[in-house]
């Protein structure tokens, strides 16, 4: 490469790219902000560009728009105007003038054409509509040609015949297509559509929503009105933005800012988008992923209880009835006027009460890059007031997360900056706040009712000791006691060292003692930082030991239960397998890969290669439901009744839905993980932090009322693949999340669980009635298909078919059926039938720690051979069922087979479906 293109400039590549445009504007951001790889590739693009300049010459339009920016580079590279066809064709147009022999206004209208199409050859546009304007200008020259057979054309225009110079890159486009061919290849929309997604990647489950949408509500399309440009399809400005973006000195003005990307501090470690709290409480704001399931449970809300609904959300909730619109508007035509907004009372608004959490998001496989910081809340109730005695909240019954704001930086940023805009909006919707400069317009109040984070985080959040600590057990106040990991491989390695909390009845931390441990003269407890680095969810009067819960999916399935496996699969300190029976809990996993049912979108790998990449739904599986067929027989019997202990307390006060748990259960679960402990300081195991904080969940489900797992991050873990499936690039991740979420926010329309489009009245009742039989417990069924002798019922929660895994259902009357077939009779009336076989012999699976078919999870076999039927109304829940204790893992049997006494079955339920 020649040495001068070395010494090209950055402000010499910027202006290459915008006089080619391959930039649409003089860039804003800084080049010292842009990546070294990204500035690279600009360069290599410009120096492309430059060298066709060279070769070939720069067009008049280039040229002058080089002059305009006082740019040096055609002195510098010595470069030259090109000749352009638009002249030829100029010239040829005052020769056809001159001829009188022809329609005279059918050649004005085609030069206008050639004239035209010349215009846009050096036009900077993408390549591929060079070659479509090349063949256009080639068949209006050759009908030309026809129409002025006198005409004398020069030796340039018969070479220009098969070849057309381009202005634009400097490079001739062939003719390759002859225009008698133009007419007859006339594509199906099919046809165009296996092209599309060939070509793209698209995936299968994506096509077949576009397919369901198009058939269902089969839009008449007139091609010549569509965008020319993704960017025209899902064009987004800052108009598209609620208050306080879109202000007003905004709408007189020319650009439309989207919500900017701030620093959070002076030396650029961190950076943050704000999309606001009340914004997301109140529908509008892009944060609201789940914005269209929200609104459908606010609209059951409002049938019954309208006062607890503010005025902002009742508007949304009319607009999806779109004959309440109709009689409005007829209202309005009638003279009559419109229904006045019924107001608030300033002393008794809508009261919401939400979760939140925050979690670093890795959005790369490189560990050292920057990670992605959301900050999302969940609504768990909403109530007439913030006054619990008066008005009873309504707990909700779907938790879906919004995003309030988004920050990304390498390490965790300065609290105080990355929380400042968040609090602001909860101080002015505090129900105890009465400043009415700065409450003035609110519609509604929010209290936080806990934070979900996982260990590190809440130590970030409440500014005390990480979990690696001598006092950092969060609920009791004991020091612990460091403990040495023997190293099974190799003696010279430095030994490993943990901290282990072996007291089981410590003195509890209290939120009113909270500022107490610190270090001082009279204690020795190191539990926060220090007294001048405190939490600014402090100064709100948060609680700041209770308030923070004991996040289940991290503390006690990353990290109890999944400690466990670690220690079973290759830690010889904690139990290790010998490697013969490692290889037979490995066969069996494979196996068991063949029984997964549809609700779960994994099955759990292998145990000795893959234990430590468990994901967190692999170890929650593992535990409550596949883990005695794959230790039975392989794992001591009394560890295996250690590991059951686990088991039997999350049975106690799990759960994902909000319902409140009873006091004896919560009291037997407190007892059973203190069992749990016990055993394992016998066995000479360590008792690690995460193993001693899950002996506290259940103060949360006393404190919170519901399930444990109703306050886990397993909802925001789901969600955060968001973030990792959105990104096209590394560079500015933020501004590339912020505007996805506002295209969402812009174009998605209403829709229902099943992802259809909700465009009229009656389908939005039918998604009402949805809602409110799932909260009776009836059974809806959503869809019913049969494809290749497979019948599949869907369900708003699971999926039944005839053929296993997804064939064994559990009955009210305590029956377990293999389902065989599944009608619909009598025909198109709507009611099914289950058709099927009934196991004829049930044990429990286990009796200690506990007995298993208190809890529906049996031993079957014995299929009855007579074949029965049964109402769908009949069904309580599906079941999980895999083989137990086969001899051979080689194959895996036909549950089908009636009479077979030697297989026996495991079962349980599928829990969410109950």
């Amino acid at each position: 490469m020649d040495n001068r293109f070395e010494l090209v400039s950055d402000e010499q590549v910027d202006e290459i790219l915008l006089v080619c445009g391959k930039l649409k504007r003089k860039r804003k951001v800084k080049v010292n902000f842009l990546t070294p790889e990204y500035r690279q590739k600009m360069k290599r693009i410009a120096v492309k560009e430059l060298q066709q300049w060279m070769s070939n010459g720069v067009s008049e339009r280039f040229m002058t728009h080089l002059k305009e920016l006082s740019s040096t580079l055609p002195e510098l590279f010595a470069l030259k105007q090109s000749f352009t066809p638009a002249m030829e064709i100029s010239t040829a147009n005052k020769e056809i003038s001159k001829q009188p022999s022809f329609n005279h206004l059918e050649v004005d209208m085609l030069k206008d054409v050639i004239e035209n199409n010349s215009d846009m050859r050096t036009n900077p546009e993408p390549e591929y509509c060079i070659v479509k304007t090349s063949l256009h200008v080639h068949q209006a020259e050759k009908i030309v040609d026809f129409l002025t057979s006198d005409v004398i054309m020069s030796d340039d225009n018969q070479q220009l015949n098969n070849a057309y110079y381009d202005g634009f890159q400097g490079a001739t486009v062939l003719d390759v297509t002859d225009s008698s061919s133009l007419s007859s290849n006339i594509l199906s929309f099919t046809r165009i559509l296996q092209h599309w997604a060939a070509s793209t990647n698209q995936k299968k489950s994506h096509l077949t929503y576009l397919l369901q949408l198009l058939k269902e509500h089969k839009p008449l399309i007139d091609f010549d009105t569509l965008p020319n440009s993704g960017n025209q399809l899902m064009f987004i400005d800052g108009r598209d933005m609620p208050q306080p973006f879109a202000t007003s000195e905004n709408s007189t003005s020319k650009k439309y800012p989207l919500p900017p990307v701030i620093d959070l501090n002076i030396n650029g470690n961190g950076r943050y988008c704000h999309f606001g709290l009340e914004n997301a409480l109140s529908g509008i704001s892009p944060g609201s992923y789940f914005h269209n399931s929200d609104l459908l449970q606010y609209a059951t809300i409002f049938k019954t209880n309208p006062e607890c609904i503010p005025i902002c959300i009742r508007k949304k909730v009319e607009q999806l009835d779109g004959e309440a619109v109709m009689e409005e508007a007829r209202r309005i035509l009638r003279g009559e006027g419109a229904v006045p907004d019924t107001q608030q009372s300033s002393m008794n608004i809508p009261h919401f009460e939400a979760d939140i959490t925050a979690d670093g998001v890795q959005l790369f496989n490189n560990s050292e890059k920057a990670e992605c910081i959301p900050i999302c809340i969940v609504v768990h109730s909403v109530s007439e007031s913030s006054d619990r005695s008066s008005h009873k909240p309504i707990v909700l019954q779907m938790r879906s997360p919004i995003i309030v704001g988004v920050g990304h930086s390498k390490g965790k940023p300065d609290i105080n900056e990355f929380l400042s805009p968040g609090l602001e909006e909860l101080i002015r919707l505090d129900p105890n706040y009465h400043d009415e400069f700065i409450t003035r317009g609110r519609q509604f109040t929010v209290s936080l009712r806990c934070v979900i984070a996982d260990w590190p985080m809440r130590s970030y959040l409440k500014r005390i000791k990480g979990h690696s600590r001598y006092w950092s057990c969060e609920r009791c106040v004991q020091k612990g006691v460091s403990y040495d990991i023997n190293s099974s491989r190799s003696k010279k390695k430095k030994q490993k060292k943990t901290i282990q909390f072996l007291e089981l009845n410590a003195s509890p931390r209290t939120d009113e003692d909270f500022l107490t441990y610190c270090q001082s003269d009279n204690c020795l407890d190191e539990h926060i930082n220090s007294l001048h680095d405190l939490s600014p969810l402090h100064k709100l009067n948060f609680p700041m030991v209770s308030g923070f819960v004991l996040e289940p999916m991290h503390t006690f399935y990353a990290g109890c239960v999944g400690g466990r496996l670690k220690g079973i699969a290759g830690k010889k300190s904690e139990g290790k397998l010998s490697s013969s029976q490692l290889a037979k809990v490995d066969q069996r996993l494979a196996l068991l890969k063949l029984c997964k049912p549809f609700e779960f979108d994994r099955h759990v790998r292998s145990l000795s290669q893959c234990v430590k990449k468990y994901k967190h739904h692999e170890i929650r599986d593992m535990l409550m439901y596949i883990l005695i067929p794959v230790f039975s027989g392989i794992l001591q019997a009394d560890k295996l009744e250690n590991l059951l202990f686990l088991q039997y307390a999350m049975l106690l006060i799990g759960g994902f839905d909000s319902s409140p748990i009873s006091s004896a259960k919560i009291k037997e679960a407190s007892r059973v993980l203190k069992l749990y402990v016990q055993p394992l300081i016998d066995f000479g195991y360590p008792i690690r932090p995460t193993t001693h904080a899950s002996s506290h969940l259940p103060e949360d489900a006393v404190k919170f009322d519901c399930g444990v797992e109703a306050l886990s991050a397993f909802v925001f873990e789901n969600f955060y693949r968001f973030f990792r499936n959105i990104l096209s690039s590394g560079n500015l991740p933020l501004e590339q999340i912020r505007n996805r979420l506002v295209e969402r926010s812009k174009y998605l329309l209403p829709t229902s669980v099943d992802g259809m489009i909700i465009n009229s009245s009656k389908q939005l009742h039918i998604e009402l009635k949805k809602l409110e039989a799932n909260k009776s417990g009836k059974k809806i069924v959503v869809t019913f298909t049969e494809w290749k002798g497979t019948r599949k019922m869907v369900f708003p929660d699971f999926v039944l078919t005839n053929k296993y895994p997804n064939n064994i259902c559990l009955l009210k009357n305590g029956n377990i059926v293999v389902c065989k077939d599944l009608i619909e009779s009598p025909p198109k009336i709507k009611v099914f039938l289950i058709i099927g076989s009934l196991f004829k012999v049930r044990e429990s699976a286990c009796v200690q720690p506990y007995l298993s078919s208190d809890y529906d999870t049996f031993l079957v076999s014995k299929l009855d051979d007579l074949i029965g039927e049964w109402n769908l109304n009949n069904e309580q829940c599906k079941m999980y069922a895999v083989p137990y204790k086969l001899v051979d893992y080689s194959k895996l049997p036909d549950i089908r087979l009636t009479n077979v006494s030697n297989i026996k079955w495991f079962v349980t339920p599928i829990r969410h479906t109950i």
